[in-house]
Parts: C-alpha cells; structure tokens; sequence
C-alpha cells in the first residue's frame, strides 16, 4: 500500500479527522491526500501525518496556507492540543526529530501542563526556545513542519 492508500485507511478509521464545517474538512483532506490544485503537500508531510495518526487519534486544523511552511506543503497543525502530553513525549526527541524529517514542531507546553514552555520545541531540527508571542499562538494547536527533503 501507498502512504497515501495508508493516510485513507486512517481516516476511514477515524484516527485522522478534520476541523469542520463540512467544507473546511472537505479541502483539508484534500490537501492532505494531494487532491487539491494548487500546493501539493510533500511526501515527508504525509509520512509524518500517518505517523503521528498512529500513535494518536489526530484533528488537523491546517495544512496549505500562504505562509512558512505551510506555504511550500511542508506543516500541517493539529488541532486537538488535550493530546499533547501524550503524544509529544515520544516525538518530540531529538532521535525521533530526526527520523521523522522535523524541521519545526511548536506547542505552548504549559497547556499540556509541564512548567517549560517549550518543552517538546525545536526549530530546524534542534531543541529551540521560541519567544512568548510565538508560544501565545501555539496555545490552541501543535505545528509540525518537515524538512525539505
């Protein structure tokens, strides 16, 4: 199977969902399965989304938008934030950062209930401090972006 058969799987399943209404879940699937006309999300995004969707049931609020990574098809951001102190332990280290192609991953782990932070954050593939606006706007989801290749 191809990741993308594996990506459809998962959503059949439930373990990937979208935020709705029915239009916004609609685009976004299509985003994330390379339906869509326009930016074409990576293959190393969609390894990462099905790998994420594996160890946790995931809502991505975002994937394509004009900006950053997510301008060249490279983040998508998942919006159910309560999965967080489960989830981002075992991704976000350094081995696994690397393995999985992470160039950015951005959360306020203070929602998750830790005391740093920045906890679970890195930025070109290395642990980093992001700043207080930054953090105050990843309160509400996690952002993961991959690598260029």
């Amino acid at each position: 199977m191809s990741v993308v058969d594996d990506l459809r799987s998962q959503i059949s399943a439930g373990r990937i969902t979208f935020d709705p209404p029915a239009a916004r879940s609609a685009k976004l699937r299509r985003e994330l399965l390379g339906e869509n006309a326009g930016t074409k999300v990576t293959g190393l995004l969609q390894e990462l989304v099905l790998e994420v969707s594996r160890r946790s049931r995931i809502r991505i609020s975002s994937i394509v938008r004009s900006e950053g990574h997510h301008g060249r098809g490279r983040a998508f951001d998942v919006g159910n934030e309560e999965i967080a102190a489960a989830l981002l332990p075992g991704i976000a280290t350094d081995a696994q950062v690397r393995d999985l192609h992470i160039d950015e991953l951005i959360f306020d782990a203070t929602v998750a209930g830790q005391d740093d932070r920045n906890e679970w954050n890195y930025d070109q593939g290395q642990k980093h401090n992001y700043n207080g606006t930054t953090l105050n706007d990843h309160r509400n989801h996690i952002h993961f972006a991959v690598k260029a290749s």
